[in-house]
């Protein structure tokens, strides 16, 4: 690097060109303030005393390259958090798809975007399962869950599928009885769900790889891009939706841009939503 001082702006630009030329990650469209926050923390983890000898590191150690990229990824999740969108989802958005299902056949398919380590992606596996046994549905129905993150260390720890007593603190007894193997000091995602849940990397911001979901999942994650990058992010979700498919977001967060016409909302508390066009 030269011998000015590099401020913040520089440093953003220097690091969103490093991760677009070294991994083909656009991070262009994520909030500066979450930017600084992620930075900075990777400064102070990295024992680098300014902006400047960061990005200079970052530039000649791959390793941290690869730390920079985990500290991006939006990787606050938990299982049943905020429960009572758990009941929504359960009651508005797979109860009426496994009726259709049950009716029409093929196959029931929800996205999971953003799923970081894993914890939601497998709260709603725990979801229809438990709304297949409330309607007397068969174990072996065709039902796929696709969770999908940048980080690939959040996705390889989603794939273990073993988390500690602290990170299962939410689930209720009767649930983790039946969906996980307690071993000495963890907690082991049984097969039965397994099955039904896979983790593929995948950036929002790009066109979807995948469409034709009967829902998609993508809850406090829009929070984390800057408007015109959520504006994108909420096409693209749109396009993988199949008509007449559902859409959740977080409770803080809201449907904008210009596809905001193709969605109906159908609980304003929960931010699920119908795509009618």
């Amino acid at each position: 690097m030269n011998s000015m001082t590099m401020n913040d702006d520089e440093a953003m630009a220097h690091i969103r060109d490093h991760l677009l030329k070294s991994r083909g990650i656009d991070i262009s469209g994520y909030s500066p303030t979450f930017m600084m926050r992620s930075l900075r923390k990777r400064m102070g983890r990295s024992s680098m005393p300014d902006v400047e000898s960061y990005v200079d590191l970052l530039i000649h150690d791959d390793a941290e390259t690869t730390e920079l990229i985990s500290a991006l990824s939006i990787n606050v999740t938990e299982f049943f958090r905020d429960d009572g969108a758990f009941e929504a989802l359960s009651e508005k958005i797979i109860r009426p798809l496994l009726r259709s299902k049950r009716e029409t056949g093929g196959i029931l398919r929800i996205w999971s975007a953003g799923c970081a380590t894993g914890q939601e992606t497998y709260t709603i596996a725990i979801c229809l399962n438990e709304e297949m046994r409330r309607a007397n549905m068969p174990e072996d129905m065709v039902a796929s869950i696709t969770g999908t993150d940048i980080s690939a260390s959040a996705l390889a720890f989603a794939r273990k599928g073993d988390y500690s007593e602290s990170l299962v603190k939410n689930v209720p007894t009767y649930l983790l009885k039946r969906y996980f193997i307690k071993n000495e000091s963890s907690y082991e995602i049984k097969d039965l769900l397994r099955k039904r849940v896979r983790f593929m990397k995948e950036d929002l911001m790009e066109t979807p790889k995948s469409k034709f979901f009967d829902a998609i999942i993508c809850r406090n994650v829009l929070i984390y891009f800057s408007r015109p990058s959520h504006d994108e992010v909420i096409e693209n979700l749109h396009e993988s939706l199949r008509s007449g498919g559902f859409l959740m977001l977080g409770r803080t967060e809201a449907l904008m841009g210009r596809v905001r016409a193709n969605f109906e909302m159908i609980d304003p508390e929960n931010r699920i939503f119908v795509k009618v066009s």
